[in-house]
């Protein structure tokens, strides 16, 4: 008996076996037939390698192959078709969204950056001229899915990448500055790609820019070593303001600018400064004896003289925050601007302090203390936060006090002015 069920188990068990045997393949081809995708249009780029490497502001052409990839008209070219292209950014942000023709099955557009950026073209959607309509997210149609295969373009659109290296300012009215260049997204290994691939039809690009052209202050640099540059640049305001311009065959011309304490310089404004307060004082200690006609100083009654005192002392700020800006603007900073309010503000201030002390129209008095704070401390710090440089803090901060206490001696002097 145990012989006749360990026989029957033993059949059963090898019928089982040939039956998973004959099933098993009619399922898994079923399934597959459910699930395997055929692309019935496909949009690839006309180029073997889709990297493609240029500079900022150049058009480049990117070209696309639309086929039909399935059933009759499986590898003919899909003519007077409407494809549309998304553009998205390093950090897969949708930038932009083409509308194309792909005309006769080939179909190319030029695009350019104005900002250093990796941009990746994908067509997403093919509209065909009879209105059918396909897309990434298959369609699934009699047991089949079909749908829109494509592969992307990627453009690097570079510029330059400038750092300061080191500054010598131990010489009265010059600097010794050294930058070093570079291709701002360019990784430090560099890139290899085929020449048709480059703007400049290299196969190997490197992340040190090397043979380019190089000017700080409007003086030509020379490259001392591979990727850095140095000139030597005239400099006499007490802090050195450094334009450096970078440019190559083709390439847009970029810039950065650079801001340092020059050591040489600063003893000297620092007794232009003395010799200037010095003369403030003299000048007040002048007038506050004529006005008391040898009788007991009254502060309170000389408030309008004490105010007058300060705004000349902030016009001579003003004066030096224009001659910056006159300076800046012949080496290629936008501050045109700062040096004109520098200037204006430098000349109302000093005609308003005399008026202040001869105790004379009051309103504009006070309006020029308004000026001047808005010139030396907002308007500066504007300007120099607009290149992302360095404020001098001190001298802003001092700007403000001298301004507002001006302003408030001004405004409490009232019975003094005529």
């Amino acid at each position: 008996m145990m012989h006749l069920n360990r026989r029957m188990i033993s059949r059963i068990g090898f019928k089982c076996i040939f039956l998973l045997m004959i099933v098993l393949p009619v399922a898994t081809k079923t399934v597959s037939a459910q699930t395997a995708p055929n692309y019935f249009v496909t949009v690839y780029p006309t180029t073997p390698d889709s990297q493609m490497y240029t500079t900022v502001g150049k058009n480049w052409t990117v070209s696309f192959e639309a086929l039909w990839s399935y059933g009759d008209n499986s590898g003919t070219e899909i003519t007077n078709a409407t494809v549309t292209v998304q553009v998205n950014n390093s950090k897969s942000e949708v930038v932009n969204t083409l509308s194309l023709n792909t005309t006769a099955g080939v179909f190319s557009f030029n695009y350019s950056s104005t900002t250093a950026d990796v941009l990746t073209f994908t067509p997403i959607k093919l509209v065909a001229e009879d209105g059918a309509e396909w897309t990434s997210d298959l369609l699934d149609e009699g047991n089949s899915l079909y749908g829109l295969q494509s592969k992307s373009v990627v453009v690097w659109y570079d510029t330059f990448h400038t750092s300061l290296v080191s500054y010598v300012t131990d010489t009265l009215g010059v600097a010794s500055v050294s930058v070093n260049v570079t291709y701002l997204l360019l990784p430090e290994e560099g890139l290899a790609l085929p020449e048709w691939a480059t703007y400049s039809n290299e196969t190997f690009l490197p992340k040190i820019a090397h043979d380019v052209n190089v000017t700080i202050n409007g003086v030509t640099a020379e490259e001392t070593s591979m990727g850095v540059f140095k000139a030597d640049v005239p400099i006499w305001l007490a802090t050195a303001y450094v334009h450096v311009g970078v440019s190559r065959e083709g390439w847009v011309t970029t810039s950065a600018r650079f801001s340092f304490a020059h050591d040489a310089n600063e003893p000297s404004w620092q007794y232009s400064m003395m010799f200037g307060i010095v003369l403030v004082v003299v000048v007040l200690v002048f007038v506050l004896r004529r006005n008391s006609g040898g009788k007991r100083l009254s502060l309170r009654k000389n408030y309008s003289v004490l105010g007058g005192a300060l705004l000349l002392v902030t016009s001579v700020i003003s004066l030096y925050w224009g001659l910056v800006g006159i300076d800046s603007t012949l080496h290629g900073f936008e501050w045109m601007l700062l040096a004109v309010l520098g200037m204006l503000s430098f000349v109302f201030g000093l005609a308003t302090g005399l008026l202040s002390l001869k105790r004379k129209n009051q309103p504009l008095v006070i309006f020029a203390a308004t000026v001047s704070l808005l010139t030396n401390f907002v308007c500066v710090k504007i300007f120099l936060d607009m290149y992302a440089l360095a404020s001098p803090l001190l001298l802003l901060i001092t700007s403000v006090v001298l301004s507002a206490v001006s302003g408030f001696l001004i405004c409490n002097s009232d019975e003094a002015f005529t």
